[in-house]
Parts: structure tokens; C-alpha cells; sequence
């Protein structure tokens, strides 16, 4: 990506191409991570569109002296989801996960049953975890941010952030294995 200088000096379409590298390296991670906080896929595209027009619109005002191109852009998808929450209520701030789970059983249903039966406990599980846990949880497997990244964005140490990812996966493993968590 060109730096601040280098786009005030180039062109427009300089801007654009930048941009389209932005768009094609976090549209993945974007879209996952808003689906891990909302349940409907519309609202996950709704939302990951607003993301992207925010994001374009303000795109010749980043500075990425002030922060990495994914801290600004999962800012605004944060921004974009709790619109969706204020809009739409807290309610929506369920998991849902993909139905297009393939197995190689051949003709044998039972592997995509097994597949999809853990689909659903492990979105039972992740509704169990707190606002934050679940926050941190999207962006680390759905956003695919480390440790540093979440912190920065999330105003918090990066050891607290593997803190809390640590025990959040505690909790998930203790759900999906029946176990009883110690608080």
C-alpha cells in the first residue's frame, strides 16, 4: 500500500487501487467476523456493505501512522455492528455458522449430521461467553486478527487479550465437553 505522502502526490485512481487491495485482503475476515455477532446472513451482508462504504468514504482520510490498515477497518465494522445492535436489538448478537458443511462419507449422511450437531452446540457455546469473550472470539478465528491487533483495537493489553481468549476457549471446550468451569 503506498504511504500518506505518496497518495496526496498521486492520483486519484492511485486511491481507488488501494483501496481494491484493502477490499480484496479483509472482505474474508470482515464478513466472519460479523457473522460470528449476528445471526441473520442478510444482516451479516448489510453490515459488512456499510463496513466497506465507511470504510471507502473515509479511505483518504487513513493514516497509517495512526493505526494499521485492519485496527481502522475492524473499528469501523465494530462501529457498523453496534449501529445494527442499537437498530435492531442486542438479540441478534447470536452465531450463525455456515450449513455448507461437506463431508467425503460419500452417500453416507451421517458424517454432515455428526458435522452439523456440533455446528450447533458450538453456537450454543459461543452464546454462553460475555459480550467481550464473544468480541475477542470473533476477531481472533472470524476477523483472523492476533493478539496485538485485538489489544490495540479493544484499548487493552495484548496479554489481556490472550487472557481473556484463553479462558473463553476454556469455557467453550468445558460446554462442548459437558465439563463444569470453575469461576
Amino acid at each position: 500500500m503506498k504511504t500518506r505522502r505518496e497518495k496526496k502526490d498521486g492520483a486519484a485512481e492511485d486511491l481507488v487501487t488501494d483501496f481494491n487491495e484493502v477490499y480484496r485482503r479483509y472482505l474474508k475476515p470482515v464478513y466472519a467476523f460479523v457473522a460470528y455477532r449476528i445471526d441473520s446472513r442478510a444482516d451479516v451482508e448489510d453490515v459488512t456493505a456499510a463496513v466497506f462504504e465507511k470504510a471507502w468514504r473515509a479511505f483518504h482520510r487513513f493514516d497509517p501512522a495512526r493505526a494499521s490498515v485492519s485496527t481502522w477497518l475492524f473499528t469501523i465494522a465494530r462501529n457498523c455492528m453496534n449501529d445494527h445492535f442499537r437498530d435492531h436489538g442486542r438479540a441478534a448478537a447470536t452465531v450463525e455458522l455456515s450449513d455448507d458443511l461437506r463431508s467425503d462419507g460419500g452417500d453416507d449422511p451421517e458424517p454432515r449430521l455428526q458435522a452439523l450437531e456440533l455446528r450447533d452446540e458450538l453456537v450454543a457455546a459461543i452464546g454462553t461467553l460475555d459480550e467481550r469473550e464473544r468480541e475477542i472470539v470473533a476477531l481472533k478465528f472470524g476477523g483472523g486478527m492476533n493478539n496485538r491487533e485485538i489489544g490495540r483495537l479493544l484499548d487493552i493489553s495484548e496479554s489481556n487479550t490472550g487472557t481473556i481468549l484463553y479462558r473463553s476457549l476454556i469455557k467453550l471446550n468445558n460446554q462442548l465437553e459437558g465439563g463444569i468451569e470453575n469461576d
